[in-house]
């Protein structure tokens, strides 16, 4: 079994504008402006700052982000998180003292007749 590859890392004294790609786990310290399209986890850190769409297979979030945000299965917001978006996942976490606006779509199946 191969061992797993450390994330790619934007460092804190870093600004990227524009579209942002790939299919390996990334760790944000600085900032991004733009759209964010990953296959893997995204975390970003208390340093990070993001004006951006999301789309990844799972986040979370430390820092401040504004933007709608669509995950293929987990949205974390840690307490220190700032977030303005709107996120659909099948799982959201949200920790006390995180600050949060917008609105949580979670696609869930009801049983027949509900």
């Amino acid at each position: 079994m191969a061992d797993k590859a450390p994330p790619c890392v934007i460092g804190r004294g870093i600004t990227i504008k524009g579209n942002l790609a790939g299919s390996e786990e990334l760790v944000i310290e600085g900032n991004v402006e733009g759209h964010i399209v990953l296959k893997e986890h995204l975390t970003i850190k208390e340093t990070g700052r993001i004006t951006a769409d999301i789309e990844v297979h799972s986040l979370l979030v430390l820092g401040a982000v504004s933007g709608n945000i669509d995950a293929q299965d987990l949205v974390s917001l840690s307490a220190e998180a700032s977030v303005v978006a709107d996120i659909r996942a099948p799982r959201v976490v949200i920790e006390d003292g995180a600050r949060f606006k917008g609105r949580i779509e979670m696609d869930v199946e009801l049983p027949p007749g509900i």
